[in-house]
């Protein structure tokens, strides 16, 4: 039924068999509504007498619709959920429109497609697709829907097909080959479910390309999904013109702006934070003379603590350092000492909830709570005072 009216929500048809294969209840129809995953489609979903239709397959030509559980019956009331059978329709013909469009004004031709929940994908097999070519095959493909061609489909022998001027190569082995001709623009052979009219597409959206084993893959949105996206977007821009106080048209030169701003200003921080380092860890080093030192900050946060560690252990010195803040600490040395801390902290750590490791000069840990880290750093502190 999918092919022969793509529109129709509920029909009627007869169960002829129900197989239990792997615990899945496995239901066989005279006359399936549903579209079995294939050719870059996914499955319809929808319901058999109430019960949702989980997923749909095809194998030896028969067609599998997997349900909960056994339908204990031999009449089938097919509702498909049309909302997301009407989605993929618009992916699928717009992708159909698309990849005409890329052949049409760039000689690249479609060698892989898939639609996924976000984004749908073509693989063009040019090597290099510019913001100029984008926006040249994005015009063409919409004005392909504004001519609302009829999109028709229909059964040839294998001998007629090869004499037809279709878009790509013939890869199956069958002897009936199913076409899909949008008339005017596009012909292939192609065993999915399209729209009755390119108009019915709505719009193509191209969100980004990549590069992928030698081609370009192409994202992008047809329809209903390019709308909500188009939408979120726009929610987005119009958050950022009232934070920035800026128009639309210069937000990339403003954003770019506090970028480097903030890039000068985090390098002069961190300047000031080195220093401060240095002068907290000259202070300890006054204050203690001792081999093993061990120092826990409430206000100051790991980032700090590991700087202050850098200067202290340049002295031959074996650090403990602790950040309450972010709950972590830090064990370490300058490589003269024969403690090894990520032995300690391999071996240790886990019996104080704790996760970390680390090499024989350095290693750090991260705790759910204080109390844990406190116990952890003085259990650290009674086996090195053993060591050394």
């Amino acid at each position: 039924m999918f092919y022969e009216d793509q529109y129709q929500k509920e029909i009627s048809s007869k169960i002829t068999d129900v197989l239990k294969k792997d615990d899945k209840i496995l239901v066989v129809l005279d006359n399936s509504p549903f579209y079995p995953t294939g050719g870059g489609q996914p499955c319809d979903l929808g319901w058999i007498n109430g019960q949702p239709v989980i997923d749909v397959f095809e194998k030896d030509g028969i067609i599998y619709n997997q349900l909960p559980k056994d339908p204990d019956s031999d009449e089938a009331a097919c509702t498909i959920d049309f909302s997301r059978r009407f989605d993929l329709m618009q992916q699928h013909t717009g992708e159909h429109l698309l990849s005409a469009a890329f052949l049409k004004l760039y000689n690249g031709a479609n060698h892989g497609f898939h639609i996924g929940d976000e984004y749908v994908t073509i693989d063009i097999d040019l090597l290099e697709i510019t913001e100029d070519m984008l926006s040249q095959v994005e015009l063409e493909a919409n004005s392909y829907i504004y001519r609302n061609a009829n999109v028709k489909s229909y059964f040839v022998s294998r001998d007629e097909a090869a004499s037809m001027p279709l878009r790509t190569k013939i890869k199956v082995k069958d002897e009936t080959i199913r076409i899909v001709d949008i008339g005017g623009v596009d012909i292939c052979a192609c065993c999915g479910v399209h729209l009755g009219t390119t108009s019915e597409t709505g719009m193509i959206k191209i969100n980004k390309v990549e590069k992928y084993k030698g081609m370009t893959r192409v994202y992008f949105r047809c329809g209903l999904r390019a709308l909500k996206d188009y939408g979120n977007k726009q929610k987005i821009i119009s958050e950022l013109v009232k934070i920035s106080a800026s128009e639309e048209s210069i937000l990339p030169e403003r954003f770019a702006s506090n970028i480097e701003k903030i890039s000068v200003l985090s390098k002069e921080l961190l300047s000031y934070r080195k220093k401060a380092a240095g002068a907290e860890a000259s202070s300890i080093l006054e204050e203690n003379g001792s081999e093993l030192i061990c120092k826990e900050y409430g206000d100051k946060d790991f980032e700090d603590v590991q700087m202050i560690s850098e200067v202290v252990t340049a002295e031959n010195k074996i650090f403990i350092g602790l950040s309450l803040m972010d709950k972590k600490i830090i064990l370490c040395h300058n490589g003269y000492s024969v403690v090894n801390c990520g032995n300690i902290f391999k071996s240790n750590i886990k019996k104080y909830a704790g996760k970390g490791g680390g090499d024989s000069k350095r290693a750090q840990g991260t705790f759910a709570t204080e109390e844990d880290l406190k116990k952890f750093a003085e259990f650290v502190l009674n086996e090195i005072n053993l060591t050394i």
